[in-house]
């Protein structure tokens, strides 16, 4: 039985139809999503600039050379009319590439300038601590900052969540306590590392002003390490009055008062170095309050926290060192807990014993 032929036309069409249809797909791929900052609408604008000129080249390239493929084809071996140098054509193909970099380069210094452009007072500014493998987010940098103190720190299993008010300048200062970070909000078109800088120079700096109101997810965009993956956060942006009630909500339930203990409560101390607790064994007192003496000796961030299975009795602030800080911790109940760095679970743990 004779095979079916597929007719001339059909697989000239598959030649050029099927390259064009994976072409048009891996553009649309390759479409960044929508911008919600006024920096990100200059970026995007920029970017669909640039991809439709080099769509434009593209046809039009494309297009010369097709119909050079069809019109000068031939059967024989005949050589054409040769041709030596044109000095018209020449100056063409030299003027036009020039015309189309000076048309991107004013665009893009254009879109740079409103990147790069810093407020003379922005609304809020935040220091950004990238460590492995988390983030703080730290409110007022100035002293007289009432928030200065206030700060956010993600774990791996919750990650932090950075509040911003909608229509004003938002400054984050990216700092590093270890390894080059990168933080980057896809919704924001921005991609900025986090450098461990020494002293005496200046952090990364960051401003954009979102335009819409919405939860954005972040992440670390520099492989930092093995915890890389983990390395998430989210911001949320909304209305100012909306942000001060998140802010003031978030401060309270950062600063809630913990247990008292007496005078003469048990005091035990534990340190951390090179990502490890100085003991994976601590005994207390059963019901009674006691006081924690942690020591974080690197500036890698670090707390305790207590456990009963997986539920959380106690959770003492996480901070970098070279810094000691005493937790007062509620009294527990006779039998034996987990006790935990949240930052790094799976390398800082141990078991806690009240008797």
């Amino acid at each position: 039985m004779p095979r079916l032929a597929i007719p001339h036309s059909v697989r000239s069409l598959l030649r050029i139809g099927l390259p064009l249809l994976i072409i048009a797909v891996l553009a649309g791929c390759m479409i960044p999503p929508e911008p919600e900052t006024v920096e990100a609408k200059a970026t995007f604008t920029l970017y669909n600039i640039i991809l439709g000129m080099g769509v434009v080249v593209f046809l039009a390239v494309e297009g010369m050379i097709v119909y050079s493929i069809f019109r000068y084809r031939r059967t024989d071996d005949r050589l054409p009319k040769q041709l030596h140098g044109n000095n018209v054509v020449e100056i063409i193909w030299t003027i036009i590439p020039t015309v189309i970099v000076l048309i991107l380069f004013g665009f893009s210094m254009a879109a740079l300038g409103t990147v790069d452009a810093r407020s003379a007072h922005p609304g809020v500014v935040i220091e950004v601590d990238g460590f492995q493998w988390q983030w703080t987010f730290r409110y007022g940098t100035d002293d007289n900052d009432p928030n200065n103190d206030f700060a956010i720190t993600g774990t791996a299993a919750q990650p932090p969540v950075m509040g911003v008010p909608i229509g004003e300048p938002v400054r984050l200062i990216l700092k590093s306590s270890d390894v080059i970070h990168s933080f980057f909000v896809p919704h924001f078109l921005v991609k900025l590392d986090v450098i461990p800088f020494p002293a005496p120079e200046k952090p990364n700096e960051l401003e954009f002003n979102v335009t819409k109101a919405g939860t954005y997810g972040g992440q670390c965009a520099e492989f930092c390490g093995t915890g890389h993956s983990k390395m998430t956060f989210s911001v949320k942006a909304m209305p100012r009055a909306e942000y001060d009630a998140w802010l003031k909500a978030a401060m309270q339930g950062n600063t809630a008062p913990s247990a008292s203990a007496a005078p003469n409560a048990t005091v035990i101390k534990i340190s951390a170095q090179n990502v490890a607790f100085s003991t994976n064994k601590l005994e207390v007192p059963a019901g009674q309050p006691f006081i924690i003496e942690f020591e974080n000796k690197e500036a890698v961030q670090h707390d305790v926290a207590i456990y009963d299975g997986s539920t959380n009795l106690f959770r003492g602030e996480i901070f970098g060192g070279p810094r000691t800080v005493r937790y007062t911790v509620p009294a527990l109940k006779a039998g034996e807990y987990k006790f935990q760095c949240d930052v790094h679970p799976t390398a800082m743990f141990g078991t806690i014993v009240a008797k």
